[in-house]
């Protein structure tokens, strides 16, 4: 008999052989947990007994594959409460736990999403993220297809879950950036609390996503750099119209907040081209090392407009990285933060320039916003912290990134509309 056959037998005898008390099993799924995340090689004799023992369960209250899946659910409806979104927690999953794992806990969202009995009332944002969520897992989420009781669950449907469970066992407080499902109600839906975009901004919004579409779909430099000038120029003058008539009519600024989820490699410096287009844009981004995001604050508008002008810069930048045919981690990290510091003192002088143009009676409005922003950002991060990286960086890279980013932004109003 081999050794690991010996292992699981000797593990059935020590526990299957004596009382099965909830405690006893809790324990257990404890030690699984532990043995999933250090050792997933090592986990397999216990989870053959956690198998053994929901294989001859006479209730949910000692099978350890209902156990699990209970407590994953109830974890994952208390996330909900504490700030975390169904996007913001797969990714994290995907971040700290594993691909599997990502995989299992998206079904997991979709389970307890459908058990919530105020689902009809989640606002705009929510329902997005499942659908995108729904769109990659495919049909069939039903809790017993998460964890089949019986002793039929696989070696890797329990390392999945027990990962899971584990990592949601010490998810921190997250900032709720939208009511979360305990205050969603019919009569008063959560999603009012985001104005819905005026024909307007809905019309500039539309002609900015096409400027930056051209931008990254051209293989010419000069148009990007064009396309994209121009992009950032609409939204900034947008953006002062839409301050400007607020304080005109007295209204206070309706400062929000959103996450961008930054994937790796070089999610660091993803962050810091992100935290650079922000801050051209009167947007505070805030970076959290556990879940890989971004926080940005500060008008709607502008959140959206700094979320669609970083995406498609990230994806000019991506395109000049690969055309370089320079690999390798050092010249890429290098290359990304030249990019981004050029990006940011580009993309500033065009909000200058464009904001000069309105004139001193700017200034008082711009200063309001500012301490609004200001303001939300204290309420959600009392404890925040400033710091940089100081680290070598690659000098082919820097050179590489700093000449792309000067091909990618013109001063503003470089194409008539």
């Amino acid at each position: 008999m081999g050794s690991s056959s010996r292992q699981r037998r000797d593990a059935r005898r020590r526990v299957v052989g004596r009382s099965t008390a909830p405690n006893d099993v809790e324990a257990l799924i404890d030690v699984a947990c532990r043995f999933a995340v250090a050792a997933p090689s090592a986990a397999r004799p216990r989870i053959s007994v956690l198998n053994e023992l929901s294989a001859t369960a006479t209730g949910r209250a000692d099978d350890p594959a209902a156990l699990v899946v209970d407590d994953v659910l109830a974890r994952i409806a208390g996330a909900w409460e504490h700030g975390w979104q169904p996007a913001d927690l797969v990714h994290v999953v995907h971040r700290r736990g594993s691909k599997g794992a990502a995989r299992w806990v998206t079904r997991a969202v979709l389970v307890e999403a459908r058990r919530c009995p105020t689902r009809e009332a989640a606002p705009p944002a929510w329902t997005d993220q499942l659908r995108t969520l729904e769109q990659r897992a495919g049909s069939g989420h039903e809790p017993a297809g998460l964890l089949p009781s019986g002793g039929g669950a696989s070696v890797e449907q329990w390392l999945d879950a027990l990962v899971t469970l584990d990592l949601l066992r010490v998810l921190p407080t997250s900032q709720l950036l939208m009511p979360p499902p305990s205050r969603w109600t019919r009569s008063s839906p959560a999603g009012s609390a985001s104005p819905r975009p005026t024909e307007q901004r809905t019309k500039m919004l539309s002609k900015v996503r096409s400027l930056l579409a051209k931008a990254e779909s051209t293989e010419f430099a000069a148009e990007a750099e064009a396309f994209t000038a121009k992009a950032q120029d609409l939204m900034t003058r947008h953006s002062i119209d839409e301050a400007l008539l607020a304080a005109d009519v007295g209204e206070s600024f309706d400062v929000g907040g959103v996450r961008v989820l930054i994937d790796q490699p070089y999610a660091l410096e993803k962050a810091t081209l992100l935290h650079v287009v922000a801050e051209a844009n009167r947007v505070r981004a805030v970076w959290n090392d556990f879940s890989a995001c971004v926080t940005l604050i500060g008008l709607p508008a502008d959140v959206e407009q700094v979320d669609l002008l970083f995406t498609s810069l990230l994806v000019q930048a991506t395109r000049s990285m690969t055309q370089a045919h320079v690999s390798g981690a050092a010249f890429r990290r290098a290359f990304l933060h030249a990019f981004s510091v050029r990006i940011g003192e580009r993309l500033t002088t065009a909000t200058y320039e464009a904001e000069a143009s309105y004139g001193q009676a700017l200034v008082p409005v711009l200063e309001r916003q500012a301490e609004a922003v200001s303001a939300h950002v204290d309420r959600l991060f009392p404890h925040l912290t400033t710091g940089s990286r100081r680290r070598q960086l690659d000098a082919r890279g820097w050179d590489a990134g700093t000449r792309a980013a000067d091909a990618a932004v013109l001063p503003a109003g470089a194409v008539e509309s």
